[in-house]
């Protein structure tokens, strides 16, 4: 069993440090049995960043993209019970952005999370701002594919033809209650063209040229890189294939 002294230990190991500011997709399940469950899990993380950390967890919920209103107060994440459970955190800060939003933890949580934009992967997002913090992303247990939305940040900043912005229109509702109509953009895959991301190829290239530090910590692959590292290499990479990153779906 995974206790919250081996969890420390494995993050420290990796390469978390004390005031790192640290983005983390996560599988839960991927660790097996852990003792005390998830809250252990997010307790090792802040207990391996330190008083001077930062800890940002994506709460991305899509519903509002089918036309659901959207409560930066109440709408669940859908990206796993450790994202929730900080988003449920009463110390969390929530980034206003319909799909895209995060909970943040520590000492950037009140920069951070008072951040208002509404390009999902813009320089002003939480994408860019860990850019400035020269901050780090984890990924636990999951593939690039399922987990690296930094990537399409970075299609965004350097500008690529197989993607295109596209605006959704809902109803959201703020910290104090007010609920109005606001139009949000993401960056969406060319469908027409049968774009499909699949972006584990350009993971496995940054994991050869040791971008990324990848250990074993529980049953859990977790892998640690930096994020001006990764912004730095993919946009050189992809420059030269494209094709890193997605695949054209044959009809």
């Amino acid at each position: 069993m995974l206790t919250f002294e081996k969890l420390v230990e494995g993050f420290r190991e990796l390469g978390v440090k004390e005031g790192d500011t640290l983005l983390v997709h996560s599988s839960y399940k991927s660790f097996g049995e852990v003792d005390g469950g998830p809250q252990t899990v997010i307790r090792a993380l802040e207990a391996a960043l330190g008083p001077e950390g930062t800890l940002i967890m994506p709460t991305f919920n899509f519903d509002f993209n089918k036309g659901v209103p959207w409560d930066v107060r109440s709408t669940p994440s859908k990206m796993g019970i450790l994202t929730e459970l900080v988003r449920k955190d009463p110390r969390a800060k929530r980034v206003f952005h319909p799909f895209y939003s995060f909970a943040i933890l520590g000492k950037h949580s009140e920069v951070l999370g008072s951040l208002r934009y509404k390009s999902s992967y813009e320089r002003n997002s939480v994408f860019g701002k860990l850019r400035d913090l020269d901050g780090k992303i984890m990924v636990i247990g999951l593939s690039y594919t399922n987990s690296m939305t930094f990537f399409h940040h970075i299609e965004q900043m350097e500008g690529v033809d197989y993607r295109f912005l596209k605006q959704f229109t809902g109803e959201v509702t703020d910290e104090n209650g007010n609920t109005y109509t606001d139009t949000f953009e993401m960056l969406v895959r060319d469908t027409d063209k049968g774009v499909i991301t699949e972006v584990d190829p350009m993971g496995q290239l940054m994991e050869k040229a040791e971008i990324v530090k990848v250990s074993k910590i529980g049953e859990a692959e977790v892998k640690l890189m930096k994020a001006n590292e990764v912004y730095e290499f993919t946009a050189r990479e992809m420059k030269r294939d494209p094709h890193l990153l997605y695949y054209i779906e044959k009809k």
